[in-house]
């Protein structure tokens, strides 16, 4: 008779359940409340958001979430020394913008980094005419970030790039548009935004660095395992769990 073969099932590892920092991301305030604007990939699916403020860990709780345009609201019980303003207007073809966040989370370093570029489409990727496309280097780590103009005001959410394997300098953003109709319906407002005179830039610095968050999402080991396995997974995962 023929032999019967027995497919045994996978051994669950013993830390399996254990919760561990597992990737980073990038955040920043929106109101004195502590709410905090960031992707929706960021905190997806995490057991715990925590947000580094001031060298504490604060825990934040999800307030909403987009995952069309990739946008969510989280609190924190923070009173911020620093909240950003939204623009009114989408922003427009060649405008100058600055990128700020937390790239390759803490690993080069734990201050903030920011860079500068242009708007270089109006739409994003697939004629996405939510988002708009950018050179202002952004890396994983980034997302959700603040995307602001010289007048310190949000224009965009970052949120995505392109592989370097398919182009090379192509980055995307969420149209502020798309973000205040996000918070208008969850009955989240907005500061009106700055229509006077440039920001210095040693204004702009103080703006950055004490409105723009560091965000650590927490994860059972199991949960890691099965999100790094998905062949589109868009967490930035720390490298020790790859």
């Amino acid at each position: 008779c023929g032999k019967t073969t027995v497919t045994e099932e996978p051994k669950k590892s013993p830390d399996d359940d254990k919760v561990v920092a597992a990737a980073s991301g990038s955040g920043f305030f929106v109101s004195k409340k502590g709410h905090i604007v960031t992707n929706h990939h960021v905190i997806d699916e995490c057991k715990a958001v925590k947000v580094n403020y001031k060298a504490d860990e604060i825990p934040a709780k999800i307030i909403a979430i987009d995952k069309t345009n990739d946008l969510a609201i989280i609190q924190a019980k923070i009173s911020p020394s620093k909240i950003y303003a939204v623009s009114k207007e989408d922003v427009s073809l060649l405008e100058d913008i600055i990128v700020a966040g937390f790239p390759l989370g803490k690993k080069v370093s734990a201050a903030i980094k920011t860079s500068k570029g242009s708007v270089t489409a109006l739409a994003g990727y697939g004629d996405n005419y939510s988002e708009f496309q950018t050179d202002a280097a952004l890396n994983q780590g980034n997302s959700g970030g603040p995307i602001i103009n010289q007048k310190g005001n949000v224009v965009g959410v970052a949120v995505a790039l392109l592989p370097a394997e398919k182009a090379q300098n192509i980055f995307f953003g969420v149209k502020s548009s798309t973000l205040k109709t996000f918070a208008k319906s969850n009955n989240i407002n907005f500061l009106p935004p700055n229509n006077y005179r440039d920001m210095s830039n040693r204004d702009l610095g103080t703006l950055i660095t004490g409105g723009t968050v560091f965000l650590e999402c927490w994860m059972t080991v199991a949960k890691i395992k099965q999100m790094i396995a998905q062949e589109k997974n868009r967490k930035a995962f720390y490298s020790e769990h790859k």
